[in-house]
């Protein structure tokens, strides 16, 4: 379940370390990757420090298929990235970083938000919340549900912007409406502690009932009377 509260008494505001998954089918008795579109990021969601790849795919197979795809198509975007996220898979940040900003450089937005994530994080670059906020505002501004969840949560902490709680909720409700349940939760956040807008528990529940799909008293602290 979901974290709700800091042990101090805290609301905790949930960061989704989102990764880009492409969708496919994997045969699993394969461990060579024979595509460079079978590669997927595996972060965890809630706990960016934790990067497992799936069990059963070769790590390095995915890294010799991205390649050989960059090599036939050196100007897509696509295959770039995927080359990026197969490095950022063997835990290579430098090269996840190199790869991602190529592709970013030609206005791909899920390369823009991986950028914001490795600068978050400091992995294959010097950490920089400024420079995070930068890339999620590029991607977000494109129209990306991840960066514009991401760039939410920068401003509702006040990390490489000047904190709002306004801009939080504009930007983490623009993902919540494409149907992000990391977003849908921190909307129901930010309804639950009034922070930013008028506080309603109404709409919170509502929220965090999109998010998890079950009922949200078990989620709120909110009064039921």
């Amino acid at each position: 379940m979901k974290g709700l509260f800091l042990s101090v008494g805290l609301f905790l505001w949930i960061s989704s370390g989102h990764a880009h998954v492409q969708t496919h089918e994997k045969n699993h008795s394969q461990t060579k990757v024979q595509s460079c579109d079978m590669v997927d990021a595996y972060d965890d969601h809630l706990h960016e420090r934790y990067n497992a790849p799936e069990p059963g795919i070769e790590i390095q197979g995915m890294i010799d298929a991205c390649q050989q795809s960059v090599l036939e198509n050196p100007n897509n975007p696509y295959y770039i990235y995927q080359l990026a996220q197969a490095y950022y898979n063997h835990k290579d940040y430098a090269q996840a970083y190199s790869y991602y900003l190529k592709a970013a450089q030609q206005g791909y937005e899920p390369a823009e938000q991986s950028l914001g994530k490795l600068y978050r994080m400091g992995r294959g670059v010097a950490q920089s919340d400024t420079e995070a906020a930068k890339w999620f505002l590029k991607a977000a501004k494109q129209g990306d549900t991840h960066a514009q969840s991401d760039l939410g949560g920068m401003y509702y902490q006040g990390r490489g912007v000047v904190q709002s709680y306004k801009q939080a909720l504009k930007w983490t409700l623009l993902a919540a409406a494409q149907g992000d349940s990391y977003a849908q939760y921190n909307v129901g956040l930010i309804y639950e502690t009034g922070r930013g807008v008028a506080q309603s528990y109404e709409k919170a529940i509502e929220w965090y009932q999109k998010s998890a799909g079950r009922p949200s008293q078990i989620l709120c602290n909110c009064p039921l009377d």
